[in-house]
């Protein structure tokens, strides 16, 4: 650990996490992963601050967000993250982390004022006829204020937090250095793969951070649906944007759960449930990006049944063959094929491969066979899908993160749907799409295409081939051919004999100066006193091995 907190170089902030995955009842993962003989906790027992829960027991789920909220905006966004991920933190924790929001007072309007001016140029009251010093909204990352443009548009404009690059940047390398030694220490989640888990999280808070490719992601969604009425995708206006600052559109309209104000607005419910699964339906199976996070909040209704998306920060995108491998899992299920369902699966995760394949079928059939069926039925998409993530965290298999989001997206749209109408039914809604992009696969012109495909990878191997060979029997004509071979769990067998070796050679030169000294002794009064001296040396070094061999309680 000692190792850890140098390498982090920022040990108190280490020490903090600790104590307050401790305060909120995660001592055991301390344990685990062995913080506890670290640095930090012994500082914080220095400073008698680590402290144990209090008050009434709560979910994990509610603990773990508590812990996040107190660690800051960094592990707040990493939560929210691992909120898409129930194939790494169980269904349980992920609906706990679903209720994870930013709660932060907003920052002072000088220092907005400032961000504006050093990615503008300009002050706010030079580029905008009207700018409300009193943010709309406020998150951990980003404020948003209301503003009008000098023809008396009226727009959001969405500013960055001052330094919050320098605190995110400095979290980041912390949890990865965190992650890196869980990794190395907790056997039972290293299947996880924490430092990947971490990195991805990096990028995707890294590309949260620049607005301008919020921005691009905007307008791509402005050209998907360009034409669609049912759905409102604000403008953006480039020249008062820029990487910390992004200026939009206003979207007049309230959040997609506040019934009582659908009437003034001349929509129904019922109507704005079909047409929310429908858009995000359309944005995964047709455009292939979609917007990853559209829990109410995120979701507004203007008129007339139109729907408009916010807060395009965290969006995901699917390639082609990528949708079709998710509708052909979709399909295998309603047609309850459990072969058909792992083929489809197992293209969805990070290896594509199972250790146990046999459990695996077995799993899945027994869902297919006793809870599918009741699932489909009902019109709960989002139940199936749980149910089939279980499965894989079941089989330690980690669906790959553009998946995860997109399992997510549909699971949190369902529920909004069912918000709205109790008996909406998303079957209905999604199959249309599943099974067309099913029939594209199997279209003549998609399979002569695949033909060509295979076709000219066959012809690039040919070429390649005889030039590769020859580089192989040159390297093994002049002796130049090696092998990479890759030991795995060495390093633990080498440290123990390298402790043992150390306490035997200890043993021997206690045994060699007790025999030594006994000699000394026995030669008469002029080197006795050598020999006394020797005994000491002796039981201080046997005292040093006993105790090192108590302190490893490896005896």
């Amino acid at each position: 650990m000692l190792a850890l907190g140098k390498r982090v170089g920022n040990v108190v902030r280490l020490a903090e996490v600790v104590q307050v995955l401790i305060k909120h009842g995660f001592a055991n993962v301390v344990h685990r992963a062995q913080l506890h003989e670290g640095i930090p906790a012994r500082l914080l027992r220095g400073m008698h601050i680590l402290e144990t829960p209090s008050g009434e027991p709560e979910t994990q789920g509610k603990r773990l967000c508590a812990a996040l909220m107190e660690l800051g905006p960094t592990f707040v966004k990493f939560g929210q993250i691992l909120s898409t991920r129930p194939d790494l933190v169980g269904n349980a924790v992920s609906e706990s982390l679903q209720d994870l929001q930013d709660r932060v007072i907003a920052a002072p309007f000088d220092a907005i004022e400032q961000v504006i001016v050093d990615e503008l140029g300009k002050q706010p009251s030079s580029l905008f006829a009207r700018f409300e010093r009193t943010p709309v909204a406020a998150a951990s990352l980003s404020q948003v204020h209301r503003a009008a443009l000098k023809d008396g548009t009226a727009v959001a404009v969405k500013v960055q937090r001052p330094g919050i690059e320098r605190v995110i940047e400095s979290d980041l390398s912390l949890m990865r250095r965190i992650a890196e030694w869980v990794a190395a220490h907790v056997e039972e989640i290293a299947w996880t793969d924490p430092v990947g888990v971490v990195d991805e999280f990096a990028r995707s808070i890294t590309r949260e951070l620049d607005f301008t490719i919020e921005g691009r992601v905007i307008e791509r969604f402005r050209a998907n649906f360009a034409g669609t009425d049912e759905i409102f995708v604000p403008r953006v206006y480039e020249d008062l944007s820029a990487r910390r600052v992004l200026t939009m559109e206003w979207v007049d309209g309230v959040r997609i759960d506040a019934i009582e104000s659908y009437p003034e607005r001349h929509c129904t419910p019922k109507a704005v449930a079909n047409i929310c699964c429908e858009m995000l339906c359309r944005q995964v199976f047709d455009h292939h990006l979609f917007h990853a996070d559209p829990h109410p909040g995120n979701i507004f209704v203007t008129h007339d049944n139109q729907i408009a998306f916010l807060d395009y920060g965290m969006a995901g995108h699917v390639e082609h063959t990528d949708g079709i491998a998710f509708a052909e899992l979709l399909l295998a299920i309603f047609r309850e094929d459990a072969d058909a369902c792992i083929n489809a699966m197992l293209p969805l995760t990070m290896t594509g491969e199972c250790e146990n394949r046999a459990r695996l079928h077995h799993e899945i059939a027994d869902f297919l066979a006793f809870e599918a069926r009741a699932v489909v039925s009902g019109g709960n998409v989002g139940e199936g899908i749980k149910r089939m993530v279980d499965i894989l965290r079941n089989n330690r298999l980690q669906l790959a993160p553009r998946f995860s989001l997109l399992l997510k997206a549909l699971a949190t749209v369902e529920s909004v749907g069912h918000l709205l109408d109790p008996k909406m039914d998303m079957v209905p809604v999604i199959q249309p799409h599943v099974e067309r992009l099913v029939a594209q696969r199997y279209s003549p012109a998609r399979l002569m295409r695949d033909a060509e495909s295979g076709l000219t990878a066959m012809i690039r191997l040919s070429r390649e081939l005889p030039a590769d060979l020859k580089e192989l029997i040159g390297l093994l004509r002049k002796g130049h051919f090696r092998a990479q071979i890759r030991h795995e769990g060495v390093e633990p067998i080498a440290g123990a004999l390298d402790r043992g070796s150390n306490r035997i050679a200890f043993g021997l030169i206690t045994a060699a100066l007790i025999v030594g000294s006994s000699l000394l002794i026995r030669m008469g009064a002029g080197v006795s006193h050598l020999g006394l001296a020797g005994y000491l040396g002796a039981g201080i070094l046997g005292i040093a091995l006993l105790v090192s061999i108590l302190r490893s309680k490896n005896y």
